[in-house]
């Protein structure tokens, strides 16, 4: 698959699916990551550009906090309820920092690709080639 004649692009689901497996959720090709927040600049199976402008990934960023809040909120209910009356405050306090620290460390790579995903299918400007 070259750059001349790209893929065409997937379902909505499909491209979802290939970035939560660390695939190009173009083509579905790996080698994406030369190490864990090291990514390639580009698809080394169709080309895909991935940081089209300056600023492109404030989007990943976006993606990366809403699910490390959402994991401090699993935490913090679920250990609340489960533990009720008597939460071991002090505890929460120390696992949900560190959940705080590590997650967003652990959803870096998934972060970039979901949001090339949910960019190229819902951005306003079509991606002939791109």
């Amino acid at each position: 698959m070259a750059g001349d004649n790209p893929p065409p692009e997937p379902s909505l689901p499909l491209a979802l699916a290939r970035a939560a497996r660390r695939r190009c959720p173009r083509c579905g090709g790996g080698g994406l990551f030369r190490r864990w927040i090291e990514m390639a600049d580009d698809c080394p199976t169709c080309k895909l550009h991935f940081e089209r402008v300056a600023g492109y990934w404030l989007g990943a960023i976006a993606v990366n906090f809403t699910a490390t809040a959402a994991a401090f909120l699993v935490l913090l209910v679920g250990w609340t309820v489960l533990a009720w009356p008597d939460v071991p405050w002090t505890w929460l306090l120390v696992v949900g920092v560190a959940v705080t620290i590590a997650a967003p460390i652990a959803f870096h790579p998934y972060s970039r690709l979901l949001w090339v995903a949910l960019e190229r299918r819902f951005s306003a400007h079509p991606h002939r080639g791109a």
